[in-house]
């Protein structure tokens, strides 16, 4: 093999070994570009996925990543979870197809069968006569479609017209009980619910490196001493690991590793981190942010309540017009606005008495040549 296709080889594989980690189950209806790429190089995704300790479960036409947690732990992206409410219906949703007989079904089908689980358990009840509720159950289901469960076969805007007056069949779905199978297997949250160790084996090495893949970096000063010292001596053998299978670089600090995924890829989005953005609550989050770590001490540096909020006023009073009328009310809904968007993207912590702790993956934002946008009803839209 010449050495162009090697390379071209070897990004299929890092891009289908990427595509599972965004989206655990993988079948050729839900993921028609991923499936081929996952389903040629399964026996290489195997091996990296072993050295996560993670298992790849193949049944017929899909494909799941099984992430066995370790000692009831996993390494978890920061990624903003579904609403516990569309979870529940979702979970729901999974159980009642589990019983269903039929190889398809409606969407008013499913939200009688599961009105009538969430009454019948006495548990939170499902009214679908209300619209919150149909929305959630739209919200429900987009997630079991995204995991190959459902397949959608009507157009989308009889979803919509359901959602809207609760009227019609809502949409026809194909029931695909393979990729159902693999989804409800409870065997990974008994280990994690129970707290049980698959493995008596030293585990350091697996921990580390899923945190580096999956959360993109290790913080130094939050390892254990007997994890630091793993790192001191496998810390290339880690980087090396990483690199091949996502096609990122990993950049070594002193308080981190941090891998940086390749830009010239069409990555998932739950891969990337999109900040800053080109919005007025991105732009004011970097210079609060920048300001921060300036007056912050520690690796993991922490910055007092009261400093951030002069700060803040400081960042709203010279801004002026160039923020949004949202942001333009008060230095403290700004205030708000940054801290919600930072610790969204792991780059804050919020500590009880309101003082800021930012992440060593902070410091990748620092220095950031800063200037004032253009007005805001030129650049930034209104919502931003």
């Amino acid at each position: 093999m010449s050495e162009s296709m090697q390379r071209a080889d070897d990004a299929d594989k890092q891009r289908a070994f990427l595509g599972l980690l965004a989206c655990q189950l993988v079948t050729p209806w839900s993921h028609p570009t991923i499936y081929p790429l996952v389903h040629r190089h399964a026996a290489t995704l195997t091996t990296w996925s072993a050295r996560l300790g993670y298992r790849l479960v193949h049944l017929d036409r899909c494909y799941r990543l099984r992430r066995v947690p370790i000692d009831g732990r996993v390494a978890a992206p920061v990624v903003e979870p579904p609403r516990r409410h569309v979870l529940l219906l979702a979970l729901y949703a999974a159980a009642c197809l589990d019983d269903h007989r039929e190889d398809t079904i409606t969407l008013q089908e499913l939200s009688d069968v599961v009105r009538l689980a969430t009454w019948g358990r006495g548990g939170w009840p499902y009214d679908p006569d209300l619209r919150p509720h149909r929305h959630g159950m739209v919200a429900a289901v987009e997630l079991l479609t995204g995991h190959g469960v459902l397949e959608p076969r009507t157009d989308d805007q009889l979803v919509e017209g359901w959602e809207r007056s609760g009227e019609g069949i809502g949409a026809g779905y194909v029931l695909h009980r393979d990729a159902l199978m693999l989804l409800i297997d409870t065997g990974d949250v008994d280990l994690a619910l129970a707290r049980r160790s698959v493995s008596a084996e030293d585990t350091r090495g697996i921990e580390l490196l899923r945190a580096l893949v999956e959360t993109q970096a290790i913080l130094v000063d939050e390892l254990t001493d007997e994890s630091r010292a793993y790192l001191v001596g496998q810390r290339a053998r880690l980087r090396q690991r990483a690199e091949e299978m996502t096609g990122g670089s990993v950049e070594v600090r002193a308080d981190a590793l941090t891998l940086v995924l390749p830009a010239d890829r069409d990555l998932p989005a739950s891969l990337q981190i999109d900040f800053p953005a080109a919005t007025a609550v991105d732009w004011v989050s970097l210079r609060l942010l920048d300001a921060a770590a300036r007056t912050g001490t520690g690796s993991f540096r922490e910055c007092p309540a009261d400093e951030v909020r002069r700060l803040a006023a400081e960042v709203h009073s010279a801004s002026g017009r160039h923020l949004t009328k949202t942001l333009q009310e008060s230095s403290t809904t700004m205030l708000a606005a940054a801290e919600a968007r930072l610790t969204g993207v792991g780059l804050l912590r919020l500590l009880p008495d309101g003082a800021w702790q930012l992440t060593p993956l902070a410091g990748r934002y620092r220095d950031a040549d800063l200037s004032h946008p253009a007005p805001a009803d030129t650049l930034f839209p209104e919502d931003a």
